[in-house]
């Protein structure tokens, strides 16, 4: 284990992510919790999933909680995203990508184009071909493998989307 990604919900109807991290004290050299980041490069979240499976096709999603539904919308793949946002997509380590299929399902705004976009680009340097889901019209700003399953879509329905990836 080498940290966690803590979402806390604002009571302005808000979010923050706050990752808490096992590090090295710089003076004693004592190993001990701090809320921080990871160094750049970040590893990916469920990393520990990516290595248990490497034959699995991979679902990467923007956001943690995203990830978190899809791994169950999607079972036989690893579901990861980038830590720290959607900002933060050229920040990580994408090395344990490296030849395996991608689908990309961003969230449904134009800060999701931005992210797919970017891991595209990204992925495609380390020789990695990514295709992106295209969230249905009649969904809500913002909607996202969370929103599919609170709204209680089964793996029929969400294989059927991954399968329109482009």
């Amino acid at each position: 284990m080498i940290g966690f990604s803590w979402r806390f919900n604002k009571s302005d109807g808000g979010k923050a992510f706050i990752p808490l991290t096992w590090c090295k004290h710089s003076h004693t050299g004592r190993g001990e919790w701090r809320w921080k980041s990871w160094a750049v490069p970040r590893p990916l979240y469920r990393l520990d999933a990516l290595a248990a499976q490497p034959e699995a096709r991979v679902i990467l999603c923007e956001g943690e909680k995203a990830a978190d539904a899809a791994a169950k919308l999607l079972p036989g793949w690893v579901s990861t995203t980038s830590p720290n946002g959607t900002n933060s997509a050229g920040k990580a380590d994408w090395a344990p990508l490296a030849g395996r299929r991608v689908v990309i399902w961003p969230d449904a705004d134009v800060p999701g184009v931005e992210y797919a976009d970017v891991v595209c680009r990204v992925l495609a340097a380390i020789g990695v071909t990514a295709t992106v889901i295209t969230p249905p019209a009649e969904v809500k700003s913002g909607w996202d493998a969370a929103d599919a399953r609170a709204e209680g879509w089964d793996e029929e329905r969400a294989r059927a989307l991954v399968g329109q990836a482009r």
